[in-house]
């Protein structure tokens, strides 16, 4: 079973953290990162937004290093470029609505897969019934076990783009950026 913890800093300690793990950075970072590192059982990746995710077995026991860190107040912040004042109504939880993600975007190896779903809202209740929740709060296998059942509970459309493709739209000007 794979665990992935989130935690919250600040660019000096994910500085700090760059530096600890300089032996170990990967040559890919994923979009919006600042750095990918492999430690043993435990992938370790800095985004500019101040958010370091842990993934692998030791994920908790790394994760536990740096959340003791003492965290030193930002003097300026730089807005970011992609920044925006739009928050979706706090009614949203409750509406129907039609929702989509992408994995590999970032990665060297493996096509990237997009996957969009419609939910409607009278379907909330069964979805929270059956564990739908933010998937950084659910685990590998309760993943798999959800979306086995999701697959007969909503449409969902997915696309799988392998590199060759991708690189030959990339190569025409199409790319995600």
């Amino acid at each position: 079973m794979s665990n992935s913890i989130v935690i919250q800093t600040n660019s000096t300690v994910i500085e700090d953290m760059k530096q600890q793990y300089k032996h170990s950075l990967s040559p890919k970072t994923p979009q919006g990162g600042i750095f990918m590192a492999k430690v043993p059982s435990c992938t370790i990746t800095a985004y500019k937004s101040g958010k370091v995710m842990f993934q692998g077995g030791r994920a908790e026991a790394e994760a536990a290093r740096w959340q003791t860190v003492p965290q030193t107040p930002k003097i300026a912040v730089k807005k970011s470029v992609d920044s925006h004042r739009y928050a979706p109504p706090a009614s949203i939880g409750t509406m129907s609505i039609v929702g989509s993600d992408e994995v590999g975007t970032g990665d060297f190896f493996g096509p990237m897969t997009v996957v969009a779903v419609y939910v409607d809202a009278k379907q909330i209740p069964l979805l929270k019934e059956l564990g739908v929740k933010d998937s950084k709060n659910l685990n590998d296998e309760q993943i798999t076990a959800i979306a086995k059942q999701l697959l007969h509970v909503v449409p969902y459309s997915s696309l799988v783009l392998h590199n060759e493709k991708y690189n030959e739209l990339f190569d025409k000007g199409n790319n995600q950026r």
